[in-house]
């Protein structure tokens, strides 16, 4: 056959070393083609001498196999039991399991142990579980359970309703379970005698539309904080997307074989040591596996799952070839049993890493926990990765979220305001959604639910597959006064965590009034295609800004597909200037007055912020300015001596 070399893309391959200040010696390898173009990335990391010579090298061919069961138990006993040389606890920061001071969840699976009779260990019968009910059959001493995360997907298994509680307590048949659910209790019978019990959320919590039914969904979500926290490792079924899919997979168990190369680092760009001896032994690495195979997995694009994860002080995730594990300690896996590198790549870029469990905990330096920013960056962090996952169920955004709070509520020791904490309130607020640009097109996904479940000041108001981004935590800067905040759980709840029926903040600061436009461009056209994208644009009304006035468009609105009524001079807009950031950028919020009347006669929903660049510094001062028409502003209750309207944002 012949090759016509012209076709052939050339591809160069550049070697260069890279700083990284926690590992050894690193190096990347990239492959370009000739227009400069990254075809892919490889990292290679020096791996000194190694005591026994060996390299990693799995040989089962199932996830179900004992050899990663093996795998799985010495990652649980290391987080629980092993010691530095001092005899402190190697994972000071992971809770371990309590024999004397035992928690439980109201109803637990029974893996089929016998307590009371017959040989320790024994079976009952190894085709059959049940459901027992805690505070009737209670847990003896030093049994511990295990908690199954997974997708439910669209499949109709069996779950537990207020008909079925007394037959699911004489007992269930396996056959009668979903795959995962007889994975996961397979698994967890082999972890060891003193896991007793597995929750698994639908055979656990009473299923339906009742109202029974819902107080005992919202009883039991409202305890999803101890439920997990309280667990012995949390069964994370990673790869599947529904409840038939199960927790184990076939694989070739060689793609997990470790490499290793010979590499001759003399003349690398980067490399300011010479070296005596040039050749260096680097093993090769994977830097994408876990966003690939944990953080963009089926499983954990679920919002409740999210919670799942931080909650649960130990995490087992059963990826599609090989099983991973978390814990605020270690990300690991079967191909880094020791360990994942400190860094990842991001794009072209090798960033330093730190997995979703071990964010940085806060340093007191004589200082009162709750006032450290570094509690409330965690929280930042948390609620962008969250506003990204998906629910089946709309109205359960906050709920979802609900574990997580009292996580951070018991450290911060402040007021939850529907997503939101009361400290650094004015400056959360200030939360934003950005387009997504793709192809030279910007979409705006992002819509409002049908039914009502949290103020337009909470990021909960929106859902926005793309994400939001939280506010900056600070006090510095600020425009705008937090005056009063109040949010009001439904009447058959007192969990100020979970569902929100109504809420409000007032806040001080200077409206303006303004217009909002549509600003449809031609991107590309043809004769057969005519491709457009949208920006947005507002201006100070006329009569503060005269008939030109400018427009801006740095605009970022909440949901421009369902806020319909925002466009042109009848759509009632403000403008509040609320901070200088640091980067001198002013940034505003931009509302809406409500028509419906209310205990105050108007009221105001917000609708997006808008920054205005700092070297746009006559259009900032335009917006700070005070132009005499505050006045206008309705029900605005302008402080005269302050120079402040006070208004009240829902």
């Amino acid at each position: 056959m012949h090759l016509d070399k012209a076709r052939i893309p050339l591809i160069s391959a550049y070697l260069s070393e890279i700083y990284v200040q926690t590992e050894p010696s690193v190096y990347r390898l990239d492959f370009k083609s000739q227009d400069y173009k990254r075809v892919g990335t490889f990292v290679l990391q020096q791996t000194g001498d190694r005591d026994d010579g060996l390299l990693h090298t799995p040989f089962s061919a199932s996830t179900s196999s004992d050899e990663v069961l093996e795998v799985a138990r010495g990652w649980i006993h290391d987080c629980l039991y092993k010691k530095n040389h001092d005899g402190s606890k190697k994972h000071a920061a992971c809770p371990g399991i309590d024999p004397q001071n035992p928690w439980y969840p109201t109803r637990l699976i029974d893996l089929g142990l016998v307590a009371d009779s017959g040989k320790p260990g024994q079976r009952v019968n190894p085709e059959q579980v049940r459901l027992v009910v805690t505070n009737e059959d209670e847990p003896k001493k030093g049994d511990v359970y295990v908690t199954l995360s997974h997708c439910w997907g669209k499949a109709n298994f069996l779950r537990l309703e207020e008909g079925t509680i007394s037959e699911f307590q004489k007992g269930i048949r396996l056959e009668t379970l979903p795959k995962t659910f007889r994975h996961a209790i397979s698994f967890a019978r082999r972890l060891g005698r003193k896991v007793r019990y597995i929750w698994i959320d639908s055979l656990c919590i009473i299923q339906g539309q009742s109202d029974a039914q819902r107080r005992d969904w919202l009883n039991e979500s409202a305890k999803m904080y101890e439920i997990y926290k309280n667990s012995y490792c949390n069964i994370s079924a990673t790869a599947a997307t529904d409840s038939e899919q199960g927790l184990f997979f076939d694989r070739e168990p060689r793609e997990l074989w470790e490499d290793e190369i010979n590499l001759n680092v003399d003349g690398i760009p980067g490399n300011k040591q010479s070296h005596k001896h040039p050749i260096k032994r680097c093993s090769v690495l994977d830097l994408s596996f876990w966003e690939r195979n944990v953080d963009d997995a089926p499983v954990n694009r679920r919002a409740w799952v999210l919670q799942e994860r931080l909650m649960a002080p130990r995490v087992l995730h059963f990826c599609q070839n090989q099983i991973a594990w978390e814990c605020g300690k270690l990300d690991a896996s079967e191909s880094f049993r020791d360990g994942l590198p400190s860094y990842r790549l991001n794009r072209s870029d090798v960033v330093p890493s730190r997995g979703l469990k071990g964010l940085p905990e806060p340093e007191l330096n004589g200082q009162n926990l709750c006032t450290s920013i570094a509690v409330y960056q965690r929280w930042k962090r948390v609620v962008e990765v969250y506003s990204k996952t998906k629910l089946t169920n709309p109205s359960d955004k906050l709920i979802a979220l609900s574990g997580i709070a009292k996580m951070m509520s018991k450290e911060v020791g402040e007021t939850y305001v529907a997503g939101l904490w009361k400290e650094y309130l004015a400056s959360q607020l200030l939360w934003r959604v950005d387009p997504v640009y793709e192809n030279g097109v910007f979409n705006y996904p992002s819509k409002r639910p049908e039914l009502y479940r949290a103020p337009s000041f909470s990021w909960a108001a929106v859902d926005a597959p793309q994400g939001i981004l939280y506010g900056e935590i600070t006090n510095e800067g600020l425009l705008i006064e937090v005056v009063e905040d109040h949010v009001l759980p439904p009447p058959d709840t007192t969990d100020k965590f979970g569902l929100v029926q109504s809420g409000h903040v007032k806040v001080k600061g200077i409206l303006k009034k303004i217009e909002m436009r549509k600003d449809p461009k031609i991107v590309s056209s043809n004769l057969f295609k005519r491709k457009e994208t949208t920006r947005y644009a507002w201006r100070l009304d006329s009569k503060l800004d005269g008939l030109t006035g400018e427009w801006y468009s740095n605009v970022f609105l909440d949901s421009p597909n369902s806020d319909l009524d925002i466009f042109g001079p009848e759509g009632n807009l403000y403008c509040l200037p609320a901070q200088t950031d640091s980067e001198k950028y002013l940034i505003c919020l931009l509302l809406q007055l409500e028509k419906k009347e209310s205990m105050w006669t108007k009221s105001f929903r917000r609708i997006g912020t808008t920054k205005i660049p700092p070297y746009n510094s006559s259009g900032q001062k335009r917006v700070l300015a005070l132009s005499g028409d505050e006045l206008a502003v309705p029900d605005g209750n302008w402080d005269a001596r302050a120079k402040r309207h006070t208004i009240r944002i829902v």
